[in-house]
């Protein structure tokens, strides 16, 4: 069959053709910013409720011991380990979100790039290179479904699946018209529906990222089989935009300005292990506690302001990493919110938390206005006190320092490794692209329990 000449061929062949050194200083600095962050997000991640049953499951079925399981003691095949890397991606909302509706793809692409990398034994260059290009991808689809919004579902999952082909498809060494077949299969497994919402464990919306990571994967190793997906599928009508927006013509918006601009770095790395809309709001109260000297019984309300988007998700979700009543009321008792917060069952059952969550007035507001996705990180809180005093403050969310990204990564790697070898680990994935193979780093994020 000829070769097709739309934006889904377009968009492959400006992959294929950028080479690692094509790619801006800034993107490279970039994507070893994201593998760093994240690999210390999936560490801690790894043994929770949300991905247990999925790694144990792994186990259960056994496989050639191709690919390491991050934060376990397993090896299994590349297709199951990119499930269970996918689900420990997202294990917790402590992954990074976007600035313009392009978050949480680092949740699929890095599991994706860890799995395929070890499995072909992938130069650091080779990793870095596949890594930005997918998350690129990933971060153009995500933004386009998120701009025009026509349907609910998980942008995050169903957007990411389309870089994880990508990645898979470059380090597999597939050309465009490989590349085209993959991302053809893929757009068929790409999943994620909104109600995850209303699953109070975190697993679904975990698993949701562990699916589109595995149907990524798959979708490469097919097309290197020979095996064909539909051509133009981000514009064909009944094809990916199509079905997941009803406007075939916005696949168009995913080719545009290729190379000018790199979405993948619209990204804001999470301070605290709560949702993307908590992230404002949380940043806000601790400060204000800080700077007027509050304490939890100096609060008698506090009053946060949202998008209507963001206030459906955190009066939805009772997880309290999302629900925003319970990240707040945590925020105000402990004067920080950690992981050992959100996790431990014993910080809410404390007798100060309790006394806070039934005297202290909580109101989530949804602002009138229509909003985009990115309005997601901005927010205004009014805090009321005892005293009668009354405290403002409109923000959007403040990038992360390289300082504050790395402090986040030694807790969270911290959490399951000594001190020496979160150090070796920080100073090898920050050197990942002198590596001649990865495999070896990847295997270092097998730990025993």
């Amino acid at each position: 069959m000829a070769s097709s000449s739309g934006p889904t061929s377009e968009l492959c062949r400006w992959v294929c053709s950028t080479r690692y050194q094509d790619l801006p200083a800034e993107v490279r600095e970039e994507t070893v910013t994201l593998l760093f962050d994240q690999v210390g997000c999936m560490i801690a991640s790894a043994t929770l409720p949300s991905c247990q049953p999925v790694v144990d499951l792994v186990v259960k079925l056994g496989g050639p011991e191709e690919c390491t399981i991050v934060g376990h003691p397993v090896r299994t095949s590349v297709m199951n380990a990119a499930l269970a890397n996918g689900t420990i991606g997202h294990g917790d909302e402590v992954d990074p979100t976007g600035q313009r509706g392009t978050g949480h793809y680092a949740a699929t692409t890095v599991p994706t790039a860890l799995c395929v990398g070890q499995y072909v034994e992938a130069s650091g260059q080779e990793f870095v290179r596949a890594l930005a290009l997918g998350s690129e991808v990933a971060a153009r689809s995500q933004s386009v479904l998120a701009h025009y919004g026509t349907r609910e579902q998980f942008v995050a999952s169903v957007g990411a699946t389309l870089g994880a082909a990508v990645i898979t498809s470059l380090l597999l060494g597939l050309d465009a018209d490989g590349m085209e077949h993959a991302l053809g299969l893929a757009a068929s497994g790409a999943c994620g529906l909104a109600c995850h919402h209303l699953e109070d464990l975190h697993q679904i919306k975990s698993l949701n990222h562990g699916r589109a990571a595995q149907a990524g994967v798959l979708s490469g190793l097919l097309a290197q089989q020979g095996f064909h997906g539909p051509r133009e599928v981000l514009t064909v009508e009944n094809g990916f935009f199509d079905a997941f927006l009803g406007l075939p013509w916005a696949g168009n918006d995913v080719a545009r300005g290729l190379g000018e601009e790199y979405l993948m770095r619209q990204i804001a790395y999470k301070r605290h292990p709560v949702g993307g809309p908590d992230q404002t709001p949380v940043y806000a109260l601790l400060e204000l506690m800080k700077v007027h000297r509050l304490g939890a019984d100096d609060i008698e309300e506090i009053q946060v302001s949202v998008s209507r988007h963001a206030h459906h998700i955190v009066m939805t979700n009772q997880h309290p990493s999302v629900h925003m009543e319970t990240v707040l009321s945590l925020a105000a008792v402990y004067e920080e919110v950690a992981f050992k917060h959100i996790h431990d069952p014993a910080y809410r059952q404390d007798p100060r938390f309790k006394a806070f969550r039934e005297r202290a007035r909580i109101l989530i507001i949804p602002r009138p206005q229509p909003a985009t996705f990115a309005e997601r990180l901005e927010m205004g809180i009014t805090v009321r006190t005892r005293a009668g005093e009354t405290l403002h403050q409109d923000l959007r969310y403040p990038l992360m320092t390289g300082e504050e990204i790395q402090q986040k990564f030694r807790g969270l790697a911290g959490m399951r490794l000594s001190g020496d070898q979160v150090a070796g680990l920080e100073q090898s994935l920050k050197a990942v692209e002198t590596a001649g193979n990865v495999a070896p780093l990847i295997a270092e994020l097998q730990i025993d329990y």
